[in-house]
């Protein structure tokens, strides 16, 4: 489980570098849709945002070459994400995040791609900032908004599959720890 975090940025950027081109588009839903959040803090992030905001968070860090910003960013995104797959019931949705970063850092050219990478394993590899950004996500409420995004993703709505887009009796409290030890911010 080294370098998770690394492993899955790095496969989804791989398929950007390459130019391929994703014909699935991640909306923003309308009806749970927020402002813009622009590049801020990764300890600013609020469990109201999606995965979605803070991935395109993280690509206007990126546009302004605050690329370790982004780097935390997209930590916080992947978090939200993966505790999001504990609770969406179609696990063919499950894959919406590498369409959110292909949507986000395709168009990133080859060396802002390169200084993003080196961000993200200096993150990876811990230190004091990744500290401050674990600490705030551990002593945060786990996310709160729907995962439309996700649920809109999935196969279900085509197949006609008739279970609930939610797990039932669903455990928030022991999902957040494990997309904490997921992003590597369990101790």
């Amino acid at each position: 489980m080294r370098k998770i975090l690394s492993s899955i940025l790095a496969l989804a950027f791989l398929v950007c570098a390459h130019g391929a081109k994703s014909s699935n588009y991640v909306a923003r839903d309308s009806q749970n849709a927020a402002p813009p959040i622009g590049c801020i803090s990764a300890t600013s992030v609020k469990a109201t945002h999606t995965p979605t905001d803070i991935t395109a968070a993280a690509k206007k860090c990126a546009d302004e070459s605050k690329f370790d910003e982004a780097a935390e960013l997209l930590m916080v995104a992947s978090a939200f994400a993966y505790f999001d797959t504990q609770r969406v019931s179609d696990k063919t949705g499950h894959n919406v995040l590498r369409v959110i970063f292909n949507k986000e850092f395709g168009p990133l050219p080859d060396q802002e791609r390169a200084k993003l990478f080196s961000s993200i394993n200096s993150l990876d590899k811990g230190g004091a900032r990744k500290l401050e950004v674990c600490t705030y996500l551990r002593s945060s409420e786990p996310p709160s908004y729907i995962p439309s995004y996700m649920i809109s993703h999935g196969l279900r709505k085509f197949t006609g599959a008739t279970e609930e887009p939610l797990i039932k009796d669903f455990n928030a409290n022991e999902s957040w720890y494990k997309a904490m030890v997921f992003i590597k911010c369990s101790t």
